[in-house]
């Protein structure tokens, strides 16, 4: 610091100072200053310092720079000076997961897995689930603890998830509906009648997650010196004599490496339960994507319900609901909330003039207010058939998970409320602004925000509604248009061809359900998919899986079966595409 006064410089024109204090915050430990240079690095210059560790944690980037800081590093705040004050839980230094700032916790995974594996062979599947069992028992061997096991609803849907991490056994029941929801118990009772008339009981999905398998054969020997210690045999557990004998065993890479197990069944060969394992990811997207929408969504296409990836919002003065169906990113969630924010009046007093307009009559416009601009889901739906060319929405989640950098009033959620939050890192240079450096901004693109909508920022509810239309959100320069009205047919090769606001494709728009998963990991996406489809119709299954038969047939099998249910979907609803 003397050298940096002798040259007339101050510490803000370097950069930005970060105090590290010990945990009664009486003694400093350490201070550093995050450089001014680090806001201008993007692409492969922020990409070459990935991993880096500094004092208080690793380097992440999303084009920019983070900051993941080291377990039992907390934030506090800002000092008069504008130094970023952090403090050293010497208590939270050994939990890996608990994060930085209020209620947040890290995951060693942020996204889906790119690892998905379908079983063609029912016995095969059935040891991955017995030997996935024998990994928790291990585990809690070791830990002298116990198998975590929740059950819940998704759309009337009973689900069950069964896990070792602390941390994934509260979202599921955050993220869902508890067993004794009222709402939940009515549609299951209305989906059990539909499933009466197939002359079945409605399947249960389960999904079991495992995570701390050993990597490689070196560490799953000093996991099996651990299960002696403690006089337990591995192999009377049910686990495999080597690593490589494992179920869940990845020849490709020679190790276990962070993956989703699925059974590929035709819906007519499913049975009582779907079982869905994820291995060695602890990151509540893989288990609400696909543990759990993409089993319940093989439940629904039984019944004839469609399953998709959509925010639902109330904008018509009948109180039916607009569907608002695209990828991550397309701006589902900004939209259904767009009107439904209640700390931005201008916005819903310009709704109130439309719909004044329309009725000429103020009055009458301030009694629709009340059940307009709400937003009921924000990602996942079920589209119910209802009778006389009718759909009804299904809400398929309780609390929202939502990306934080893009929630409308975040800063109201969280100076009013103590949301769960996933992955929060501080700023490293990303926003290339110096005021954010050191500090946990919310940008981070991986971080998320479970929204519980009784909170009321915004004007919401989870209740069944009709639909009246349906818009399909596009990033698209090469379209001629903003917003156009679309026949079933181009709606439907919308829909299939899923573009991604980066110009990627996902199949009807997602990446969470098993057949979206084998065909997005296939290539087998966009115009490729329309001829695969086609041929596969043709009697050529194996175009679905670049010439593997078998999981071709189950494709066509599921895929088959939601297009036939979006063809009716589509013609009894107005289609739009936004770009």
């Amino acid at each position: 610091m003397d050298r940096i006064r002798d040259a007339g410089i101050t510490v803000t024109e370097l950069g930005r100072r970060v105090r590290v204090y010990n945990s009664d915050m009486n003694k400093q430990l350490a201070a550093y200053i995050v450089p001014m240079e680090v806001t201008e690095l993007r692409g492969d210059a922020a990409a070459k310092a990935v991993g880096a560790k500094i004092q208080v944690g690793r380097l992440l980037a999303e084009d920019g720079l983070y900051l993941r800081h080291n377990p039992g590093v907390r934030e506090i705040g800002i000092n008069d000076r504008g130094d970023v004050i952090l403090r050293l839980d010497a208590d939270a230094a050994e939990e890996t997961t608990v994060g930085p700032i209020l209620s947040s916790y890290n995951t060693t995974q942020s996204d889906l897995t790119s690892r998905m594996v379908a079983r063609i062979d029912k016995k095969t599947h059935d040891r991955d689930v017995k030997e996935a069992r024998a990994w928790l028992e291990a585990m809690n061997v070791l830990t002298n603890g116990k198998t975590l096991r929740t059950r819940f609803f998704s759309a009337g849907v009973a689900c069950e998830h069964r896990g070792n991490i602390a941390q994934l056994y509260k979202t599921v029941q955050v993220n869902f509906f508890q067993i004794n929801d009222p709402l939940s118990l009515e549609l299951a009772s209305a989906l059990e009648e539909r499933f009466r008339l197939l002359d079945r009981p409605v399947p249960m999905v389960r999904t079991i997650s495992v995570v701390g398998i050993p990597s490689n054969e070196r560490a799953y020997k000093e996991f099996v010196a651990q299960l002696k210690s403690k006089k337990q045999n591995p192999m009377s557990l049910g686990l495999p004599s080597r690593l490589r004998d494992s179920q869940f065993f990845d020849g490709a890479s020679k190790s276990i490496v962070p993956s989703c197990f699925t059974f590929a069944s035709k819906l007519a060969d499913i049975g009582d339960s779907i079982y869905v394992i994820t291995i060695n990811t602890d990151y509540h997207g893989e288990i609400k994507a696909r543990g759990v929408h993409s089993g319940v969504g093989a439940v629904m296409s039984m019944a004839e319900v469609l399953s998709a990836h959509a925010a639902s919002t109330i904008l018509s003065s009948e109180g039916t609901a607009s569907l608002l169906v695209g990828a991550s990113g397309s701006g589902k969630s900004t939209g259904a909330c767009f009107w439904a924010e209640r700390n931005h009046p201008e916005r819903r007093n310009e709704l109130r003039r439309r719909y004044a307009i329309e009725k000429k009559d103020e009055k009458a416009a301030e009694e629709l207010m009340a059940g307009l601009g709400v937003v009921s889901q924000d990602d996942w739906v079920q589209i119910v058939p209802s009778g006389e060319g009718q759909w009804d929405v299904w809400p398929a989640e309780r609390h929202f998970y939502l990306r934080s950098r893009d929630l409308l009033s975040r800063d109201l959620v969280l100076a009013e409320n103590e949301p769960i939050i996933e992955n929060s890192t501080a700023d490293y240079g990303a926003s290339g602004e110096r005021e954010a450096l050191g500090r946990a901004t919310h940008q981070y693109p991986h971080e998320r925000l479970f929204y519980d909508p009784d909170w009321d920022i915004f004007h919401s509810d989870r209740e069944v509604h009709r639909i009246s239309a349906v818009f399909l959100l596009e990033n698209d320069a090469d379209l001629d248009f903003a917003i156009r009205h679309v026949s079933r047919k181009d709606a439907l090769e919308f829909i299939l061809r899923g573009r991604t606001p980066d110009g990627g494709h996902q199949p009807f728009y997602t990446d969470y359900t098993d057949v979206s998963g084998l065909l997005i990991s296939q290539s087998i996406v966009g115009d490729r998919l329309l001829e695969a489809y086609k041929a596969a119709r043709k009697g050529d299954v194996a175009a679905l899986m670049n010439g593997d038969e078998a999981l071709g047939a189950f494709v066509l099998d599921r895929l088959q079966a939601q297009i036939d249910i979006w063809e009716l979907f589509l013609a009894d609803v107005p289609n739009f595409v936004i770009n």
